[in-house]
């Protein structure tokens, strides 16, 4: 018999490992760890080393020490993201590449001393053109902090579509938030997206660069600031609590009645709060143009959540994963404006059947053609048909009528739907949502013949100890903190000169405890 054999067909491809199986093998490096798990970190990029050393035991019978799977994951995310480094010269490529196939894009790299980056703007010709004709005028700001291996920051600007949605509108990767870095960008932002002669309302958090760059850069926008950032200066959960109310009212007696209570519960606090600025910065009840009820910076804190994982990537592999996050947003709100049964949005529908609801409540009766005078459940409204408003203002800062002309509608029998605000149609969110995008193709297929500069990474500033990736947290966002106990009613988070528990019902209004009253309001008591 012969022992010779003879080999037909050969598949090379093994996944196996050139190694014998069980146990620890010197063969089970880093590079040989990180080619069998590139399909799953490229699935997961945070699987953490521990995972990482449990996936080779269960799949290879094989042992790798945590050192081993760490660089194992480090050289798989190097080939799957590419070089921090090189991203930076890349941005010119990539801005080339998104212009050809959104030629309304607009995109400018700033770089320092040296050619190293500092800052990067980038806006997309179909956000824009949406913004201009089918959304409210009403702009957001915030910025959120890079986790790669250099320093940054990204600002972005978002909008808000009629259900309610994020839009994202602008972008930039800047080194730090100071004020050359949000000038720069105002700056990009009134010549690229809303134009010069544009009046919005632009909503941020109190970030001093933001104060101090909207007067000189966007001089037509109404800055306003966030409900949520301002009652974050207070511990106390009622003072958060009123300070979110006065923000959100429409009604000045309301509003002027929360502040009496913030004042009796703290004079200081009172004090804060009137001292950050004139009122119609951060009360609706006082605002120069409306806001349509978005009183907090909630849609762009949403955002920055939305792209936590490209927050990590190479700069150029951030801009381009943010442009795909939009392409999928814009693909599920066109499959869910199908979806719609009525003339107007889904969230706008919910407003109208919660007033409605409540206008059943009401007693109203006709003083002319199209005025009415209705009795709600906490305040009698005129209510103007005619001209699309109601004395508590609701009907003409939403652009949705309210429950008092709910009333006076359903009483003269007339469509609900034929008062409320282009912005909310289904015919407009259709409208917003037409446009198809084209994707960009992979990185290794752009041109390498259109790079003309030289752009460097920013350097690198190191810290003591191990980076963090984690931004530390304040105390108004529910952050554990070393509580005090009150000496008279031993009760923890409070002391004695705050504490209102042990205090009696004759000394609450005492002279001495919060001095000769609150101060009047300009408001003209009514009955």
């Amino acid at each position: 018999m012969d022992n010779t054999w003879k080999i037909c067909r050969m598949n090379d491809d093994h996944s196996c490992g050139n190694f014998r199986v069980g146990g620890t093998n010197p063969q089970a490096n880093s590079d040989w760890v990180s080619r069998v798990l590139m399909r799953k970190l490229r699935d997961n990029p945070n699987l953490k080393p521990k995972a990482l050393v449990k996936m080779v035991k269960e799949d290879y019978e094989t042992t790798v020490s945590y050192k081993v799977a760490w660089f194992a994951k480090e050289k798989a995310l190097m080939k799957i993201r590419g070089s921090y480094s090189y991203s930076y010269q890349l941005l010119e490529t990539y801005s080339h590449e998104l212009m050809s196939v959104d030629p309304d894009a607009v995109t400018d790299i700033l770089t320092g001393p040296g050619d190293r980056f500092e800052c990067f703007f980038w806006t997309y010709g179909i956000s824009v053109r949406v913004y201009k004709k089918n959304l409210r005028p009403v702009v957001i700001v915030d910025g959120t902090f890079l986790k790669g291996r250099y320093p940054g920051t990204i600002l972005s600007a978002i909008a808000v579509d009629g259900n309610n949605h994020v839009f994202p509108l602008a972008f930039a990767v800047v080194m730090k938030e100071k004020n050359d870095s949000w000038d720069w960008f105002f700056t990009k932002l009134r010549d690229h997206v809303v134009g010069v002669d544009h009046q919005f309302i632009l909503l941020s958090d109190r970030h001093k660069s933001i104060i101090q760059g909207v007067p000189k850069i966007l001089p037509n926008a109404v800055h306003m600031y966030c409900s949520y950032h301002m009652s974050g200066k207070f511990g106390h959960k009622k003072i958060k609590f009123l300070v979110q109310e006065s923000a959100k009212t429409l009604n000045q007696q309301e509003f002027w009645g929360n502040m009496l209570g913030i004042w009796v519960l703290s004079s200081k606090a009172h004090e804060k709060l009137m001292d950050v600025g004139p009122l119609e910065k951060w009360a609706s009840a006082f605002q120069e143009k409306s806001r349509y009820g978005i009183v907090a910076t909630n849609h762009v804190e949403s955002w920055n959540k939305m792209i936590i994982g490209e927050r990590m990537m190479p700069v150029t592999t951030i801009v381009s994963m943010i442009r795909d996050n939009v392409i999928r947003h814009y693909r599920d709100y066109r499959n869910d404006s199908l979806k719609f049964n009525s003339p107007v949005t889904t969230w706008c529908q919910e407003q109208i059947v919660h007033n409605a609801a409540v206008a059943r409540k009401c007693t109203l009766e006709r003083a002319s053609a199209g005025i009415w005078s209705v009795r709600g459940l906490k305040r009698s409204c005129v209510v103007d048909l005619n001209k699309r408003t109601c004395t508590c203002k609701w009907f003409q800062t939403m652009g949705i009528p309210c429950e008092h002309a709910m009333a006076a509608i359903k009483e003269v029998g007339f469509d609900p739907y034929k008062f409320v605000e282009v912005y909310y149609l289904k015919e407009t969110y259709i409208e917003t949502y037409r446009e198809e995008w084209t994707p960009t193709r992979g990185k290794e297929e752009w041109p390498t013949d259109r790079q003309r500069r030289r752009i460097l990474p920013p350097l690198k500033t190191s810290k003591a100890g191990r980076p963090k990736t984690a931004r530390k947290r304040g105390k108004a966002e529910g952050v554990p903190v070393q509580s005090r106990r009150c000496s008279m009613c031993r009760v923890r988070g409070h002391n004695k000169s705050t504490c209102l528990e042990c205090v009696d019902d004759y000394q609450l209004f005492s002279h001495t405890l919060f001095g000769e009253g609150p101060p009047l309001s300009p408001v003209p008591a009514t009955i």
